[in-house]
């Protein structure tokens, strides 16, 4: 397997560790009668602040319901399990904390071009994968074994006479781990333990894991108990100052309502930095999901999964400020069964797929979003009804918009099935969205039509107006249309979709100007007052600005609103 790694520390001390980097630290407020961990506690301790404990999970036996649990500044290796009672998970104040799946290992011989390690016996599940999704190109993906050295991940190969620098091997039978580089007087860290904690049933409500970096778990790609390094089964839990880091397939789970997930990083994850399912009311603020998907699980077929962020079933999920950067799939992706979801103020640039995914779902605001140089779509539609695409910017992503229908029933998914749901795209709404393209080669959008039955009769698009489509003069189409019934045509210019459609009678096409956005080095993607939409936008309706967080505007910029607040 090949994870990027969070450049992990050299000894098990309650010093500092090289990879705070991509670990923040906190300043938690410590109630009376905490309990403390430290790496140099001892578990027989009282586990006050003088005499700690030596692991988190003796602290979580230990613990009271209610109680906070404080560790000091220090790396952590084990593994806790099931938490059935309300809990506190912090560091120290301004301390850095890591928990880790990984153990040191030490004692080894050269073993022809390779280095080997004997008695190597750990219990992870190396079927717990769905075959399905395994690209041939990366046949390893969904072992959850991973092997760093001074935090560096190694690339895993499929037998022993492949090993070479930069990669390793497990033996299973024999026993053994082999690397392909010298260990001496080096840190090498390889994978014991598939996932740190689950928050559990109704004694586990109102938990929180705050401030605590958590990496090199063997998550297992099967979704269930132990499909992410931590999984919350209990409603109401925070997660927040997290890192999840290099997981062999998921960083954090939702199964549970209300769970409020803001401030944390899900960083180089194998498969996907979070995934939820029936989590009504998650909360999803101001997180960084960057570089997931770094196993390389497969990208087509009906039942991958990769990206920053994957969300089903679920009801009124709100998702803002977020950065999705980088993954090697979707950026965030709401699948099967979402409904009334706002996603608003975002970053999606430079993943793999597309940037913002809605499918087989309904009603959602998707606002004042930045979108830039996605693979595949910018935003994403697909057998989806009532959503609404207002004041998002997109630039130069393979297609700015794409709207489908996917040949599927809701009748393949009982809970679709439950909610009435049509998975059908129909009544989108466009509204100030500002499209940007340097080149001309491909369109701006795209419709396609599966269904078996070709529907709905109206159009998919309700609405348009108020939209830019900006480029240089060339050959390509503005996209292709719905027209309803199964009905899609190519339109190349705007006047043309205007007598086709109706639609889009206040919008602009035409070349782009020059350097259109104020700093979009620092993120800044607002308008010039010289740029070609300045104060062209059809007017801000009341909701959309009330849930923006901006003033009502009848003569808005085309195009974002507001950027992340953080």
């Amino acid at each position: 397997m090949l994870l990027a790694a969070c450049n992990p520390a050299g000894s098990d001390s309650s010093a500092a560790q090289p990879v705070a980097e991509t670990l923040t630290t906190t300043d938690y407020p410590i109630p009376p009668g905490a309990l403390f961990v430290a790496t140099n506690g001892n578990d027989y301790a009282p586990g006050d602040q003088a005499r700690p404990l030596r692991s988190l999970g003796e602290a979580v036996r230990r613990a009271q319901p209610g109680a906070t649990i404080v560790l000091r500044e220090g790396t952590y290796r084990e593994t806790v399990g099931i938490i059935d009672k309300k809990l506190s998970i912090q560091p120290f104040p301004h301390e850095r904390v890591w928990l880790k799946g990984s153990r040191v290992v030490s004692q080894w011989v050269r073993d022809g071009k390779a280095w080997r390690h004997d008695g190597w016996d750990v219990p992870l599940c190396r079927t717990c994968f769905m075959p399905e999704i395994i690209d041939p190109a990366y046949p390893q993906a969904g072992l959850p074994d991973m092997a760093f050295v001074d935090g560096r991940p190694l690339r895993q190969v499929g037998d022993r006479r492949s090993v070479t620098v930069g990669t390793f091997y497990v033996d299973v039978g024999r026993k053994q781990l082999l690397i392909g580089e010298d260990p001496t007087g080096r840190l090498v860290e390889a994978t014991e333990f598939d996932w740190l904690l689950q928050f559990d049933g109704a004694g586990a409500a109102g938990s929180s894991l705050r401030g605590i970096g958590i990496a090199h778990y063997g998550s297992i790609q099967k979704y269930g108990q132990r499909g992410a390094m931590v999984v919350v089964n209990a409603p109401a839990v925070t997660l927040e100052h997290n890192t999840f880091a290099a997981s062999a397939s998921t960083g954090a789970a939702i199964f549970q309502p209300d769970a409020n997930v803001t401030h944390n990083r899900f960083l180089d994850n194998g498969l996907v930095g979070l995934v939820a399912n029936r989590a009504d009311g998650l909360k999803l603020s101001a997180n960084t999901f960057a570089r997931n998907n770094n196993e390389h699980f497969s990208l087509t077929g009906e039942a991958i999964g990769a990206a920053g962020a994957k969300v089903t079933r679920t009801k009124r999920a709100w998702v803002s400020d977020n950065t999705f950067a980088d993954n090697i799939g979707t950026g965030w992706w709401c699948d099967l069964g979402c409904t009334d979801a706002v996603v608003v103020r975002n970053i999606a640039r430079g993943n793999v797929v597309n940037g913002l995914y809605y499918e087989v779902s309904a009603r959602a605001l998707i606002a004042s979003n930045i979108v830039v140089g996605n693979g595949g779509r910018g935003i994403k539609i697909s057998s989806s009804d009532h959503v609404r695409l207002v004041h998002n910017t997109l630039i130069d992503n393979g297609l700015a918009i794409g709207l489908y229908n996917d040949k599927r029933s809701p009748h393949s998914d009982r809970y679709s099935e439950e909610q009435g749901l049509s998975w059908v795209t129909s009544n989108t709404e466009l509204l100030n969205n500002f499209l940007i393209r340097q080149h001309d080669a491909e369109p701006f959008m795209e419709a396609e039509d599966h269904k078996p039955y070709p529907q709905p009769i109206a159009p998919f698009i309700s609405a348009s107006d108020g939209n830019a489509y900006l480029r240089e003069a060339g050959s390509a189409p503005l996209g292709t249309w719905s027209l309803g019934a199964g009905n899609i045509v190519t339109i190349f210019t705007l006047p043309r979709l205007r007598e086709r459609t109706g639609q889009d009678l206040h919008s602009l096409a035409g070349a782009p100007s020059p350097a259109p956005f104020r700093d979009p080095g620092r993120g800044d993607y607002s308008l010039r007052e010289s740029a070609t939409g300045f104060r062209a936008g059809r007017p801000l309706p009341r909701d959309v600005a009330r849930i923006v967080g901006v003033n009502p505007n009848d003569h808005p910029n085309i195009g974002v609103l507001s950027g992340p607040r953080v």
